[in-house]
């Protein structure tokens, strides 16, 4: 038997894939939200893109499926952080106790974000084909928080009654976001968020 045969290549361990994934993302997002500006986002084409990174359309498409994932990525990246964060929290007392911290940790994730997301908000706002891009991201992680949430509420909870309310929280959120948007650099998303969500407390539930 041939000796070679037996020797297998050395994969690079899995933090340093992961590490080369998110230096490749990062890059791409660079350039992509460089070029939406400049260019215009309709008028960006993903080959555009690639070439600004110096990669092809095909090695684009292992990190991102669309030119419209690019813009929200870092949206349902800090959702998807929104629900590993209640599955990893106490039992929570109610579903307006769970909600609120939920809620607030995610507002407290985009706080961090705020110049890389006011532009990706901007970028939307002027294109009608997406202008509601960020609303739907949000939306989309509302059935797998209503799962989570139920499942680590006792079973007497109703499930129809934690749909609603995790509807009204996004609502909430959403609407915290917007306004933070259209405000100073020095605003606190938190604080916007918490006001909304004092309204709130008065719900059944």
């Amino acid at each position: 038997m041939n000796p070679k045969e037996n020797i297998h290549p050395i994969e690079a361990p899995a933090g340093l894939r992961e590490r080369k994934k998110r230096l490749a993302q990062a890059a791409i997002e660079e350039a992509a939200l460089r070029l939406f500006q400049q260019k215009g986002y309709e008028q960006t084409s993903i080959q555009d893109i690639a070439d600004a990174v110096t990669m092809s359309s095909r090695t684009f498409f292992r990190y991102y499926a669309s030119k419209e994932e690019v813009l929200s990525g870092p949206i349902r990246s800090t959702q998807l952080d929104g629900i590993r964060f209640l599955q990893e929290e106490a039992p929570p007392a109610s579903p307006h106790a769970a909600l609120r911290s939920v809620f607030s940790y995610l507002a407290g994730q985009y706080q961090q974000q705020r110049p890389g997301l006011l532009l990706r908000y901007r970028i939307a706002g002027q294109t009608p084909s997406i202008a509601s891009l960020f609303l739907y991201t949000l939306m989309e992680t509302e059935p797998t928080l209503c799962h989570e949430l139920s499942s680590r509420l006792e079973s007497a909870v109703d499930r129809n009654e934690v749909r609603f309310l995790v509807a009204v929280y996004m609502a909430a959120l959403r609407v915290s976001i917007e306004e933070w948007m259209e405000q100073e650099d020095g605003a606190n998303l938190v604080d916007i968020l918490y006001r909304h969500m004092d309204r709130l407390s008065s719900m059944p539930g």
